[in-house]
């Protein structure tokens, strides 16, 4: 059984590729390992589709979501994720398997006999599934906000950066108002529009109309400033500095 791994970080494909190769009992033989989604969307465009795609979720140029806007997968697909609650529920939803980091032996055995119990048939409408359920997301225009016992639709064109701290995010508008947010900076970077918002780091998600201007910082990075306060200095990584830089030249819409 052919396999690729779609991963951007080095030590989970080791990680991955050692429990696959422990004592061969999966079977399966990695054929390509994947670090982005324009290096996925080529290598699908030019190669016959593995027998299963090992594929994480969060990668350096974006959400993994995004292969699938681009190119028909043809493969099941068991995604790999640290994060266990957008994800997880989003998954089992719709079919989906999904393995949560750090990936084990028992999780993976289960995974990969779940897709060996398929039959042709079977294979074909869970790769059809997947496909169709990925592509046809919706983004979200508004989140729930609450205040003074009420409920109230924030739009999120309002908003011009999110923020987490000790497990608290908060979603500060244009009008310069905090507003506290029942869903984790992973959930959002997953339902927003990525052409309007950008997940800077551990810490921020920012509009491109919020950005004020831009500075080199130490070691290759930069430092993004914001045309309101902001709680510390957002720092756009070494590796993420090119994804931005061509985030940043997007047009909306």
């Amino acid at each position: 059984m052919n396999a690729i791994i779609i991963e951007d970080e080095t030590a989970a494909v080791s990680s991955l590729k050692a429990i696959l190769e422990h004592n061969n009992v999966t079977g399966i033989n990695v054929i390509a390992e994947l670090e982005s989604i324009e290096e996925s969307v080529s290598w699908f465009k030019s190669h016959p589709h593995p027998d299963i795609i090992f594929m994480d979720i969060h990668l350096a140029d974006g959400s993994a979501f995004k292969i699938f806007e681009q190119v028909e997968i043809g493969s099941p697909v068991v995604f790999t994720t640290a994060y266990d609650e957008y994800a997880l529920q989003a998954f089992q939803v719709s079919s989906i398997d999904y393995l949560l980091k750090p990936v084990t032996q028992t999780s993976l055995e289960r995974a990969l006999n779940k897709l060996r119990l398929f039959d042709p048939e079977e294979r074909k409408a869970h790769i059809q599934n997947t496909n169709s359920t990925i592509q046809n997301r919706h983004t979200v225009k508004s989140l729930l906000i609450m205040l003074a016992d009420k409920f109230y639709p924030l739009p999120v064109e309002d908003i011009l950066y999110f923020y987490t701290s000790n497990e608290k995010v908060t979603a500060y508008t244009s009008d310069g108002k905090a507003h506290p947010i029942d869903r984790t900076l992973d959930t959002l970077n997953e339902q927003l529009d990525e052409k309007i918002f950008f997940r800077a780091n551990r810490q921020f998600i920012i509009s491109r109309k919020a950005i004020k201007d831009i500075d080199l910082w130490f070691g290759s990075r930069l430092s993004v400033n914001l045309t309101l306060p902001v709680p510390e200095r957002i720092i756009i990584s070494k590796t993420k500095t090119p994804v931005f830089k061509k985030w940043i030249l997007l047009e909306e819409g």
